[in-house]
């Protein structure tokens, strides 16, 4: 809770412009709806793999000391989450000169930097322009991070958040988004939550029995905070149980209603919502592990089995992770959206 609540309160004092863009960003989300995208993925993978290919049997020099990747191209790969320019400084003029790497390393860079975009945009307009938004905020949600908070924890909470404003504000707008910011921010700067913070620990370390689980419930209950405040806790308190605690949804309902919790923090359409958003986390997982992979071959010292290795792993794993994106993302917007109406609806 507490990261929850120190990255959420860095989001107070954003301009309207920033909050929108992520705004923009949800609501984008929410509208990809139903699509297939797996053809559209194999489609560029299949040029990528050809270009890739090309690269590696005109790459000779199996005794070439490595070239390392410059700055910005490992930058380029972490800003952009998708973008994966892993040859970009490969194409220097004097490897390519003394025939250390294939001059194909342009034309390789040139597809592995705009493969993202190029799959969204054969896939239909809506995941397109989501796809490009959600790489244009990926600057904007890392600067805001605490130290030792990466994207993907960052992306994680700050869906959750967006989603707790739209579940229980009614709408997603600069308005509740901050005020749920600043709510978190008092929260954080308060002497009470410490109570909070030793109560969840006191459940961990039980053996979260419905005897422990409704007493964290009834201790939530009775606490003194306004109202948009046990909003955010009592959320983030059952999706930490749910989640990290791995306490059953059917106990945490029971035991909220038992301790006269609102019936709102524990209808299905908040389980659902938690779904939606663990679907989404583990999307952004996905992304990560695509800027490992391609990290990994820049770590490799022969620049001929770099480029054997970029082969296999955009035939294997890159793609099989670009798939998982796109079917993730698809999934994660259909269950928020069915959360969101379920809510609207109640």
């Amino acid at each position: 809770m507490i990261t929850y609540l120190n990255y959420v309160s860095t989001w107070d004092t954003e301009t309207d412009d920033n909050i929108n863009r992520i705004i923009s960003e949800q609501e984008l989300f929410a509208s990809v709806g139903d699509y297939s995208s797996d053809s559209a993925v194999d489609a560029e993978f299949n040029t990528l793999v050809g270009l890739a290919k090309t690269l590696r049997d005109e790459t000779i020099a199996a005794d070439a000391t490595q070239i390392a990747a410059d700055g910005a191209a490992v930058a380029a790969i972490w800003t952009f989450g998708l973008g994966m320019a892993a040859f970009a400084a490969l194409e220097t003029a004097e490897a390519i000169e003394k025939k250390f790497i294939s001059d194909k390393s342009k034309e390789l860079n040139g597809k592995l930097a705009t493969v993202d975009t190029d799959i969204s945009a054969n896939v239909n307009q809506q995941v397109n322009l989501y796809v490009v938004q959600y790489k244009a905020n990926n600057d904007l949600i890392a600067a805001k991070a605490p130290k030792g908070l990466d994207s993907r924890q960052c992306r994680s909470i700050l869906m959750q958040f967006t989603a707790q404003v739209h579940k229980y504000n009614g709408t997603l707008d600069v308005a509740g988004f901050r005020k749920y910011a600043q709510s978190a921010r008092k929260l954080f700067n308060s002497n009470e939550i410490s109570d909070v913070y030793d109560a969840l620990d006191k459940l961990n370390l039980s053996a979260k029995s419905d005897t422990d689980v409704q007493e964290y419930m009834s201790f939530i209950k009775g606490l003194n905070f306004n109202s948009t405040a046990m909003t955010i806790i009592r959320n983030v308190s059952i999706s930490i149980m749910a989640y990290k605690l791995n306490i059953a949804n059917k106990t945490i309902a029971e035991c909220a209603k038992a301790a006269g919790l609102e019936v709102a923090e524990v209808e299905s359409s908040a389980f659902g919502m938690m779904d939606a958003i663990g679907k989404f986390t583990a999307v952004v997982a996905v992304v990560m592990s695509v800027v490992d992979t391609v990290l990994e071959i820049l770590d490799i010292v022969d620049v001929v089995e770099q480029t054997k290795k970029m082969c296999d792993e955009l035939d294997g794993s890159i793609k099989t992770s670009y798939k998982a994106y796109f079917n993730g993302i698809k999934t994660a917007s259909q269950q928020y959206v069915a959360a969101i109406t379920e809510t609207q609806k109640a």
